[in-house]
């Protein structure tokens, strides 16, 4: 089975006590029935979440962007694991949280799919995999079905993402749901930047550099980083305007 991915919507985790329980996906509250999104027109949640594991089938290999492989160095990947450290029980503690691993205030943003009910999650999701593929792409499961579906028939060729299946547009909206102020370990930040970190494209999938600018320039409207950056480059650009001018004038 060979389908085109998808973006990464999100940032790297490191919040807790924020996100309600039952939503661990920023397009609503998604069921076996479907929840419209409102980051992408058009899309309907389906399915089951099936965890990042039954996505690795797919999702993984050099010719496919290594992205389970690079999921798995990330923060998202020890969303769970870092609740048993001192420091988040330090914080925790500050917050009348005796052990974070077993605490809701702390799963439902360390842990995807968390509090949802258990005809809607596959046992193949494992709490310990922490933030995983679905937290930003919805459930998986009618991904998968069509995906395989699709493979099944011989010389079949992968279609384009649709609407049905999952979410595929970058949003700052994703991440807010858990990084946020009311989080006791916020930190503003920039998407532009720490998408570095967690951006995994699916080299099959051709995008020409305009499009590849537009993907990466998503951010927050207010982002500090962001509109410092851009005045920097305005600023340099004036300023080799101004070069040429002096220059082409003194010949």
């Amino acid at each position: 089975m060979n389908p085109f991915s998808l973006f990464a919507v999100v940032a790297v985790a490191c919040s807790a006590f924020l996100w309600p329980a039952g939503t661990p996906f920023a397009g609503g509250t998604p069921s076996a029935s479907g929840a419209a999104s409102p980051l992408e027109p058009g899309y309907v949640a389906g399915g089951r979440y099936i965890g990042a594991g039954a996505c690795k089938n797919c999702h993984n290999g050099p010719a496919k962007g290594d992205m389970y492989d690079h999921w798995t160095k990330t923060k998202h990947a020890q969303a769970f694991a870092s609740l048993a450290s001192d420091k988040a029980k330090e914080v925790g503690k500050k917050h009348g949280v005796d052990e974070p691993q077993k605490s809701e205030k702390c799963l439902k943003c360390h842990v995807t799919a968390y509090g949802l009910p258990p005809a809607e999650v596959k046992n193949t999701l494992k709490q310990a995999d922490g933030v995983q593929c679905e937290s930003c792409h919805g459930p998986g499961e009618a991904h998968q079905k069509k995906r395989f579906a699709e493979a099944s028939k011989p010389g079949a060729q992968p279609s384009p993402i649709t609407a049905d299946e999952t979410h595929s547009a970058r949003s700052m909206d994703n991440c807010n749901k858990c990084h946020n102020q009311d989080s006791p370990t916020f930190q503003p930040f920039c998407l532009v930047e720490r998408m570095k970190d967690v951006e995994h494209l699916d080299p099959r999938k051709k995008r020409t550099a305009e499009e590849l600018a537009k993907l990466r320039e998503t951010c927050a409207p207010d982002c500090a980083h962001c509109k410092e950056t851009k005045a920097k480059a305005a600023a340099d650009g004036d300023k080799k305007d101004g070069e040429k001018k002096d220059g082409g004038g003194g010949k």
